[in-house]
C-alpha cells in the first residue's frame, strides 16, 4: 500500500526566549513515522509527548527544526483539512451555514461547488436542520461535528484530527467514530488522529504509532500488537456449588474470583504461563463433572498495552 506520509528524523525544540528563562523543550526528537493511505492512523501518546506538535509538523502550521514530511501517495502536498484541539475551527457567532460560507471561501471553494458538498456534508453529519443556528448555540458534539464538516470542505486527501473525541459524551464519541470510519470507507480518506483515549483508538484505527518522550516508542497494527503482547488470562465461570467441590485442587494455580452479576454463579479469572497450561486444568475440572458456563480468552487491550510501552509516564513537551 502507498504511503500517505513519509516523516524522515522529525524534530522541534520549543525556545522560551524570556530574558529571565533561557531553557528550551524538546518536543518532538527525530521522529520516524510511514502512515499508509486510505486508512485511519493513530498517532498515541500521554499529554506532552509530541503528538500536537507533530500534526502541526504534517499540516505545515510549525516549522521543523530539523528532518522532512513528505507524501508519497500523491508525490505532491495533498489537499488537507485538520481539526486542531485547543483552536479556533469555527466562528461561535456564525451560523452553520455562515461557518461553511466563510471557510470555503477561504478554501477557494467556489459557491456552486460548495454548497452541494456542504448539503452532503451535513446530512452526513447530522446536521441538516441546524445549519440556520448560532454555532454558540450547538452542543459539544454538534460543534465537533461541525469543526470536521469545515475541515472536508474541498474534499482533502488527507484529515488531521487533534483529539476529535475529548470532552464529548459517549453518544456523541461512538458519532463520531462512525462517521470517520464511513469517510476512509466511501472516500478513501486518510485520517490521522492524534488522542490519548485508548478504547477510541482501539474502536477506529487499523494500525498505532505510540509515541514517547517526542520519538515514536512502538509502530504497528492493532492486531500485531495484541499478538506481540499476548497474555494468557481465560474466564471461566461455573456455578458456585460446583466451585466449592473444586476450590481445594485449584489452589495449585494462580487465579483470582471476579465480581459476579448472576446469582449462584462463580467467575474466575485464571493467569497461565503459556496456551498448554490450560489443558490440566480443563482435565481437572472434567474430572469433577463441572459444567463451565462461559469459557474465554483474554486479550490485551490497547490501554494495557500503552501503558507497558509508555511505562505509564506523563512526558513533559507537547
Amino acid at each position: 500500500m502507498a504511503l500517505a506520509v513519509q516523516i524522515e528524523g522529525l524534530s522541534k525544540r520549543y525556545q522560551r526566549r524570556l530574558p529571565w528563562d533561557s531553557q528550551s523543550t524538546l518536543a518532538v526528537d527525530g521522529l520516524e513515522l510511514n502512515i499508509p493511505q486510505g486508512e485511519i492512523f493513530g498517532l498515541l501518546g500521554s499529554n506532552g509527548a509530541g503528538k500536537t506538535t507533530t500534526i502541526k509538523m504534517i499540516a505545515g502550521l510549525v516549522m521543523p527544526d530539523a528532518g522532512r514530511v513528505s507524501f508519497p501517495a500523491w508525490q505532491r502536498r495533498p489537499q488537507l483539512g485538520a481539526v486542531l484541539e485547543g483552536s479556533r475551527n469555527l466562528y461561535w457567532r456564525l451560523s452553520v451555514w455562515e461557518n461553511i460560507a466563510y471557510f470555503g471561501e477561504l478554501k477557494g471553494v467556489y459557491m456552486n461547488a460548495l454548497r452541494p458538498q456542504a448539503d452532503e456534508l451535513l446530512e452526513m453529519f447530522g446536521l441538516a436542520d441546524k445549519r440556520d443556528r448560532p454555532a454558540q448555540t450547538l452542543s459539544r458534539g454538534m460543534q465537533q461535528k461541525l469543526a470536521v464538516v469545515l475541515a472536508l470542505l474541498g474534499e482533502p486527501e488527507l484529515l488531521l484530527l487533534d483529539e476529535p473525541t475529548l470532552g464529548l459524551d459517549v453518544s456523541s464519541s461512538l458519532t463520531i467514530q462512525r462517521l470517520l470510519r464511513q469517510l476512509v470507507r466511501e472516500r478513501g480518506l486518510t485520517i490521522i488522529v492524534t488522542t490519548h483515549q485508548m478504547e477510541v483508538a482501539q474502536a477506529i484505527c487499523r494500525r498505532v504509532g505510540i509515541m514517547k518522550a517526542g520519538r515514536i516508542a512502538l509502530e504497528d497494527s492493532i492486531d500485531s500488537l495484541v499478538d506481540l503482547f499476548q497474555r494468557w488470562d481465560y474466564v471461566l465461570r461455573m456455578d458456585e456449588p460446583a466451585y466449592r467441590m473444586v476450590q481445594r485442587d485449584l489452589q495449585e494455580y494462580e487465579y483470582e474470583e471476579l465480581e459476579e452479576q448472576r446469582p449462584g454463579q462463580v467467575s474466575l479469572r485464571f493467569r497461565m504461563p503459556d496456551n498448554l497450561a490450560v489443558y490440566p486444568l480443563m482435565e481437572l475440572l472434567a474430572a469433577y463433572r463441572v459444567q463451565l458456563t462461559q469459557f474465554s480468552q483474554e486479550q490485551p487491550t490497547l490501554e494495557e498495552i500503552f501503558v507497558k510501552v509508555t511505562d505509564g509516564s506523563r512526558e513533559a513537551g507537547e
